[in-house]
């Protein structure tokens, strides 16, 4: 064997001697370390027996070790060398803390490990910063610690107000059940009292059917006394025609639900419009009435509420609903020019029909008085009972709500926080909804709403997600993840766009200061 190649054959049995075994022991154990391999597996790897690959799959020579060829298809033959792809190269970093690193970024000329074991045959000039790393870690360690620390009395603090919301959460919510029990039975006794004075109100009110007049025969009354006779019923009834005519306005011979729902005069419960509801009423649970079934309806229904809102009417500051009379028309000063017939026919058209004015007895008067308290009373009734609903429901919601391991987050619900960059408000409303809006004044858009706790295993208050935001222009609906920091106070810190139409919010909370979990997740990085 020449020179050079006996050479050649040395530096290679130098470098696999080198790939092999770490330089020197391990600080006071005399244990030699095996080259990317941590101490706590060197029993994995004992140079005097065979080497199995640790997936199990094969036994190969320990000579095969960091030979820089990969025979293990999990690369464990290799932790000291590039030669597996798949493999992992264990960096011991003194002074700071161990980490892995692919094996295949070894002697790749790039300073991976703070203590230079990853290019121990490259010439990269790497300078072991160890010590320097570890002692800037371990200061923001400790401030992350004094945070947490900070963080947690005000989380024990959000905590005990939270489980106390709670309670009194609870605490109302039996007091609502029971009193929407007793409002119930107040409700079916104000229903009965009701149907008892409509059905006197109902028959009081017969008498005032307009009938057809009994014709009698020549030879038992004259003329003029058959005009007279007559004359009462009659007028009554071509007012009542009259009033129906108007309401039809498509002259379709029956008055229909949409042609009451355009008169604000039938608007029961004065909130501005006529409901499908009220215009029922009006028709007596029909969704049309002829002439002739309007003519009864009108007594029993129509003509009761109108005397009930005459008073009310007479001091609305709106202008009122009937039309003049003909002779307050001719009392007119001046008469209508030219140029202002088309809004004087506007203005007619615009007007409510007259309300027909029929007359009752005292008696009669003082039932439909009766029955028209009974139906406010049972309104009132009923009205108690929905707002009642309404509560229990809140609550319950409420009380079913994931308010954190330590119902920390509860005093939080509905707390609302503004973020502001150059061009957006951002607001987030805790259990709510997460909203956008341009500093230009443009209306504000929904970037979704609270949906669920969202954070990995282990993390799970960590983050938060709101969905079914308001639909982007040919995508998605809107979305929005919240990542969740501890902090000494509730912060909204920043708002991004990472993909279309999906959102990214960053928030900082006393609520999620819990040092037993940063010290899991301290063993988790160590690991």
């Amino acid at each position: 064997m020449d020179g050079h190649r006996a050479s050649r054959l040395l530096l290679m049995l130098i470098a696999v001697a080198a790939s092999f075994l770490a330089p020197g022991h391990v600080a006071g154990s005399g244990v030699l370390q095996i080259r990317g391999v941590p101490v706590a597996k060197n029993s994995l790897y004992r140079p005097d027996r065979d080497f199995e690959c640790l997936d199990g799959s094969r036994l190969i020579p320990f000579t095969r070790v960091n030979d820089d060829y990969c025979d293990c298809g999990d690369g464990s033959d290799e932790p000291g060398t590039a030669a597996c792809a798949h493999g992992s190269f264990y960096c011991e970093n003194a002074g700071h803390k161990p980490a892995y690193i692919p094996s295949s970024w070894v002697n790749d000329g790039v300073c991976d490990c703070c203590d230079t074991s990853d290019e121990y045959l490259s010439p990269a000039n790497c300078v072991n910063n160890c010590n320097e790393l570890g002692r800037e870690a371990r200061l923001e360690q400790q401030k992350a610690e004094q945070l947490a620390r900070e963080g947690n009395k005000l989380r024990l603090e959000l905590s005990t107000r939270g489980k106390s919301i709670k309670a009194e959460h609870h605490s109302r919510l039996v007091k609502l059940k029971a009193d929407y029990e007793e409002a119930e039975l107040i409700k079916k006794e104000k229903e009965m009292l009701k149907k008892y004075a409509e059905e006197r109100e109902s028959v009081a009110l017969e008498k005032y059917k307009p009938v057809e007049p009994e014709v009698p025969s020549q030879a038992e009354i004259t003329d003029d006394e058959q005009e007279e006779a007559g004359e009462e019923s009659i007028q009554n009834e071509v007012v009542i025609k009259s009033f129906f005519n108007t309401l039809d306005s498509d002259a379709s011979g029956t008055v229909t639900i949409a042609e009451l729902q355009a008169v604000k005069r039938f608007d029961k419960d004065r909130n501005g419009e006529v409901s499908e509801e009220e215009a029922l009423y009006f028709l007596g649970g029909k969704g049309e009435a002829t002439l002739q079934e309007f003519i009864v309806i009108y007594q029993m229904s129509i003509k009761p509420f109108f005397k009930e809102e005459e008073v009310a009417e007479e001091d609305d500051a709106h202008q009122p609903l009937d039309e003049p009379l003909d002779h307050e028309r001719e009392e007119d000063n001046g008469e209508i020019s030219e140029g202002e017939e088309e809004d004087v026919a506007e203005d007619e058209h615009q007007k409510e029909p007259l309300e027909p004015e029929v007359q009752y007895d005292e008696e009669t008067q003082a039932l439909v008085d009766e029955a028209t308290s009974a139906r406010e009373r049972y309104q009132e009734a009923e009205k108690a009972v929905n707002e009642l609903q309404s509560e229990i429901r809140q609550l319950e919601e409420k009380q079913e709500r994931d308010y954190g391991p330590d119902e920390e987050y509860a005093s939080l619900d509905g707390e609302c926080f503004e973020y502001t960059d150059l061009e957006y408000i951002y607001k987030l409303c805790l259990y709510g909804k997460a909203t956008q809006k341009s500093k230009s004044g443009s209306s504000e858009v929904t970037l979704g709403y609270w949906y669920d706790w969202a954070g990995p295993t282990g993390a799970k208050y960590s983050k938060m997600k709101y969905d079914r935001g308001l639909t982007c222009w040919n995508g998605p609906a809107r979305s929005t993840i919240v990542t969740l920091s501890c902090s000494t106070e509730n912060k909204l810190t920043s708002v991004s766009e990472p993909s279309r139409c999906e959102y990214a919010m960053e928030f900082s909370t006393p609520a999620l200061c819990n040092p037993s979990l940063l010290e899991t997740a301290d063993t988790h990085d160590e690991l």
